[in-house]
């Protein structure tokens, strides 16, 4: 099982895979739902929503939708805390709430274990 980032910020990416690194976890980074690995071989997606497409809503959950093992994907959106129409379209895709990226960033040790 592995964690997948789907974003650009590479910043973020950095975050990521320091944290990684530390818990021996491995990580992969995709630009785009399309990169994605099947989701029976992720354990935790972590999107950045906050550089999302229009369609990523769409392409996510049918993503989710295509795991065949019991166990589905762990998904976190995270972006600015100040874009609300970024949290209420995370709202509206139906894979959750958006966290606030400070939120995400400083629970990311946990996430990633």
């Amino acid at each position: 099982m592995r964690v997948v980032l789907l974003g650009r910020d590479l910043i973020i990416a950095s975050r990521v895979f320091e944290a990684a690194s530390r818990a021996g976890v491995e990580v992969r980074r995709v630009d785009d739902p399309a990169g994605l690995p099947t989701p029976d071989e992720v354990r935790l997606l972590l999107v950045d929503w906050g550089d999302r497409r229009a369609d990523w809503g769409e392409s996510l959950v049918r993503w989710c939708a295509g795991a065949r093992g019991p166990a589905q994907p762990k998904v976190v959106l995270f972006g600015p805390h100040v874009d609300l129409a970024a949290h209420a379209a995370a709202q509206a895709s139906g894979l959750g709430p958006m966290w606030a990226r400070s939120k995400f960033l400083a629970d990311l040790p946990t996430l990633i274990n």
